[in-house]
């Protein structure tokens, strides 16, 4: 069992929190995804690990999660581009959601319960705003709706801006402008000229949608603005209450702030329990974006070094901390990951070499002590946070003791509950798991070998030998359990 309980720093309390889900049943977990206008670059996929991080290590921790990531699939980028490439949006969208998807796999990026897109879900969203226009919190102009951001006293309490030091402009209709801009937001919006037209060549730019304003019926042929999406959606599968939301530090204002306002005012509920927020990946000391166009490919970096190395590159510095992409530090992680990969090689090599020896001492004793507090520091480490750079530091720890104890007289079974908490830990991080599902083959071999010994054993009453295995198997956490038919076990945490 983990000695220590998590704890996150949350964005709204400026601080770190002891995690505390709000039912035991389920972890809910949204974290926002792409927008699917061009293929990612690295710099997006900083914030796709730690979130896959943070998904693994709730698993880890005993934890049942429903983890769902978004893809923004209409947009003001979305018609843009499109547009510029002469595909019709939804070929557009799909090309890059595929380009998406093949990233998380080839980072071993574990699947999310759900990828919702936003034109599934423009119902929902026209019932959402209507909601809102219900409660006076909303109202419509010639152009779209807005919300209005005075309705909501508490706006500005994640990012801290204050409506009260800062003039309110005029309301924006655009998905993006400047983060220090204070302005009532669009919920829907009107289609353009240029959008109305080709709205009638294809699906996916515009939708009709009718509202009730002050008693009248008001139509307006447009679509979604941004923030009311991740709204509708995170309501519609997770409920009105999540527990973490995890995004870049970029969407704290303003895109997270109106998710805020918009959901608390339609449920009149806590939105989020805890707010977790990355840091950019930097490129000579600037923000890697498209829209600066100092972006890295996916591509390119693969080309070069290993999905692995990739990983550990993110993995080797904490998430809230400044991160510059360099062709140096990729080699320092290249370097890495090869050393932990080698400690594997080299536990299965000898695994397969070593013969049977079920008694140790001292020295077998000592080294798993060492494997057992590093495995503990380790632990305490995610739990800081998810201080993703200290646990490696015990990887490093454990590869190292291991290294050494395979120069000596090797005992299987130590080496086999030392191989499990290894493996364990490395796939925590998302390392090598194609190196671990075999590992994990060798390990049943090797225990149901010893398994058959012990059933031979009994067959030919020599209870001692028999009980001898089963106490040695129970000692590197293997428990077995007798039927009239079978031998069966399992592996105790």
């Amino acid at each position: 069992m983990i000695e220590n309980k998590l704890k996150l720093f949350d964005t709204m309390a400026k601080e770190k929190r002891l995690f505390e889900p709000l039912t035991s049943e389920e972890v809910k977990v949204y974290a926002c995804g792409p927008t699917v206008y061009g293929d990612p670059h690295i710099g997006n996929f900083r914030s796709f690990i730690v979130s896959d991080i943070l998904h693994r290590w709730l698993e880890y921790s005993g934890y049942n999660v429903k983890f769902v990531m978004n893809i923004t699939d209409i947009d003001d980028k979305t018609i843009r581009d499109s547009a510029l490439s002469k595909i019709s949006i939804k070929d557009f969208t799909k090309q890059y959601t595929n380009s998406f998807l093949r990233g998380l796999d080839l980072l071993n990026i574990k699947r999310a319960s759900a990828y919702p897109r936003a034109t599934e879900y423009i119902n929902q969203m026209i019932e959402f705003i209507q909601i809102l226009l219900d409660k006076n919190i909303a109202y419509i102009t010639e152009d779209g709706i807005y919300f209005d951001i005075d309705k909501y006293p508490e706006y500005g309490k994640l990012s801290g801006v204050n409506l009260t030091e800062t003039q309110k402009t005029d309301r924006i209709k655009k998905d993006e402008y400047e983060k220090d801009s204070i302005q009532d937001f669009a919920l829907w919006k009107k289609s353009t000229p240029e959008e109305e037209q080709r709205s009638k060549q294809e699906e996916g730019i515009a939708w009709d949608a009718i509202f009730d304003y002050k008693g009248k019926t008001v139509q307006m042929h447009g679509r979604p603005g941004w923030h009311i999406e991740c709204s509708v959606m995170t309501r519609s599968l997770l409920g009105d209450t999540l527990d973490i939301h995890a995004g870049g530090e970029d969407l704290v204002f303003p895109h997270h702030e109106n998710e805020i306002a918009q959901t608390e005012c339609l449920t009149g509920k806590q939105f989020v329990r805890y707010w977790l927020h990355i840091r950019h990946l930097m490129i000579n000391g600037k923000k890697m974006s498209k829209s600066l166009g100092n972006y890295v490919s996916f591509d390119e970096v693969l080309s070069k070094y290993s999905a692995d190395a990739f990983r550990y590159f993110y993995l080797n510095t904490h998430y809230r901390r400044p991160l510059d992409y360099t062709e140096d530090a990729m080699l320092v992680a290249s370097n890495s990951i090869k050393k932990l990969e080698n400690t594997l090689d080299l536990i299965e090599n000898s695994l397969q070499k070593t013969e049977e020896k079920l008694d140790y001492g001292s020295e077998e004793e000592k080294f798993l002590r060492k494997v057992i507090e590093e495995k503990k520091s380790f632990e305490t480490a995610m739990n800081d946070d998810l201080d993703s750079h200290t646990a490696i530091e015990s990887l490093h720890n454990i590869s190292g003791a291991i290294n050494e104890y395979l120069t000596g007289q090797i005992n299987k079974g130590v080496l086999l509950k030392t191989q499990q908490i290894y493996v364990k830990l490395l796939k925590v991080l998302g390392l090598f798991e194609k190196n671990s599902k075999i590992s994990d083959e060798l390990t049943e071999k090797l225990i149901k070998t010893l398994i058959n010994l012990r059933n031979q054993y009994r067959k030919e009453k020599n209870y001692q030998k028999a009980d001898e295995i089963r106490t040695k198997l129970s000692q590197i956490g293997i428990i077995l359990t007798d039927n009239n038919e079978e031998t069966n076990w399992k592996i105790e945490k």
